[in-house]
C-alpha cells in the first residue's frame, strides 16, 4: 500500500460570504486511489488524469457540485 496526501476540494453554494470551496487535506494508505474515491462516491461517474508530477486526479459530482480528489504519494 502507499501513503499519499490527500487534497479534497469541494465546490458548495455561495452563502453568507463563506467560501465556495471547501478544502480538506488528510493523509490516506491505499492501493488504488480510484477505489478509494470509489468508495466515497459509489453512484457518481469519475473522471480521472494524472498530473506531469504524478499527482493522480479524480474529479466527480456530487449532489450537483463539483468534487475533486488529488493524491500525492508521500
Amino acid at each position: 500500500m502507499k501513503t499519499y496526501e490527500l487534497l479534497i476540494a469541494e465546490h458548495q453554494p455561495k452563502c453568507g460570504g463563506k467560501s465556495p470551496v471547501k478544502t480538506t487535506i488528510q493523509m490516506v494508505t491505499t492501493d488504488d486511489p480510484v477505489a478509494f474515491v470509489k468508495e466515497r462516491e459509489p453512484n457518481n461517474e469519475l473522471k480521472v488524469s494524472t498530473d506531469k508530477d504524478g499527482t493522480i486526479i479524480v474529479e466527480t459530482d456530487h449532489n450537483g457540485f463539483a468534487v475533486k480528489y488529488e493524491f500525492t504519494e508521500d
